[in-house]
């Protein structure tokens, strides 16, 4: 800045000197000399004034006007819009809701504003927080259907507007309680099939034991005794699967272990009469503490898997043994079979997961969800071509007063 004002003076005197020099030359008649100092005093005023005009600050050009939306885009991206087959909804900062697209019109019945939104709607909309999701419920065509409803924000000319896709799921909920539905038949005929088998055999030695010349009573009174049992069992696990859909709570009572071994013991001997069943109680406690029904169940699923692994194979034997641990009840079921490779064994608890011909996949699943209710568990401890061998465990609780 200051290099060109100290440039510009210089000029001026270069040029009045210059214009003085050529008057004075003319005066004394030295015309030559005259001329060349009126030729500098016009070169001087000439590059004044080429340099006063580059020192001006020309302003840059304005900047050209904002685009327009191309109409034929914005038709395209309508067209986008209509051909997605969920419902696209837009709620605006006055609360007006928009149907975006052609699903939205055709499931409120209107072209833009819908002039009286489902409250299910607006409430999962203006809900607080950051976007998401949420189930609602929506009337189409008169039928309540279910919708999974993702939101986002949009920025519009300076306004925040929620924009909002329904998502069908209606027929997705209703094919899981179809599958839910299966599975739970399932699991009920699998418990009554194999609890009626062993109670029907039972029943049926006790009434071909009343026609021997001197019936045997009081092996006839056990017999019928655990026949009472077992159909009281399987009644109370069939209700209360009827009445809740669903594995109950166990009812925890303090069970005598002789006896519960005892009566799976004989109804082995009776469904399997083949297959060698040796018991081991010498180190069991004198009780334990389960819902009897269930628990039962449970070690029949294991001892029936047992038997079952074991139909082709000669001397085939099955043992159960009950331990007293320090803070548990160790339950063992082992067997003579050919074992499980790798890849059954990472499987053999999945629900409906079976390597037999007319098996059901429910035993072994069921018996874990049982023993964890119980805050216990059923594991595979080992499996090998000598067979395999399961462990149950129930955890020591205080006994309960009333006794099974």
């Amino acid at each position: 800045m200051v290099s060109d004002r100290v440039r510009a003076v210089l000029q001026t005197l270069g040029a009045a000197v210059a214009g003085a020099s050529a008057m004075l030359a003319a005066v004394q008649g030295l015309y030559a000399t005259a001329l060349l100092g009126l030729l500098m005093a016009a070169w001087i005023a000439v590059q004044s004034m080429v340099d006063a005009s580059r020192r001006i600050v020309v302003p840059p050009p304005p900047p050209p006007p904002a685009a327009l939306p191309d109409e034929e885009e914005r038709r395209r991206l309508i067209a986008y819009l209509d051909l997605s087959p969920a419902p696209l909804v837009a709620l605006d900062e006055r609360g007006r809701l928009s149907a975006v697209n052609r699903a939205a019109r055709r499931l409120f019945g209107r072209n833009d504003v819908v002039p009286e939104p489902p409250a299910a709607l607006i409430a999962a909309l203006t809900a607080p927080g950051p976007p998401g999701t949420a189930t609602i419920e929506l009337s189409d065509t008169g039928e309540p259907r279910n919708y999974v409803l993702a939101t986002g924000d949009l920025a519009l000319s300076g306004r925040m507007i929620r924009i909002g896709a329904l998502i069908d799921i209606d027929a997705e909920l209703k094919a899981a309680e179809a599958t839910a539905l299966r599975e739970l038949v399932q699991v009920l005929s699998h418990e009554i099939v194999n609890a009626l088998t062993p109670i029907a055999s039972l029943a049926e030695t006790a009434v071909a034991m009343l026609d021997d010349p001197v019936p045997a009573l009081p092996e006839i009174r056990d017999a019928l005794g655990i026949v009472a049992r077992r159909a009281a069992s399987l009644h109370r696990f069939g209700e209360s699967y009827r009445s809740l859909a669903r594995l109950p709570a166990p009812l925890l009572q303090r069970i005598a272990v002789p006896r519960l071994v005892d009566d799976l013991a004989t109804l082995f001997a009776t469904r399997w009469p083949s297959i060698a069943l040796s018991v081991e109680t010498s180190s069991a406690p004198a009780y334990i503490v389960a819902d009897p029904d269930q628990l039962t169940a449970a070690l029949w699923a294991v001892l029936q898997n047992a038997a079952e692994v074991q139909h082709d194979t000669q001397a085939a034997q099955v043992t159960l043994s009950v331990r007293a641990l320090v803070s548990k009840t160790l339950i063992t079921i082992a067997d003579k079979g050919p074992g499980m490779s790798e890849a059954v064994q990472a499987e053999i608890f999945r629900h409906f997961f079976t390597t037999k011909a007319e098996g059901t996949g429910i035993g072994l699943a069921l018996g874990r969800q049982i023993l964890r209710s119980h805050k216990g568990d059923l594991s595979l401890a080992s499996s090998s071509p000598a067979g395999s061998r399961f462990e149950a465990t129930i955890p020591l609780i205080s006994p309960l007063i009333k006794e099974g």
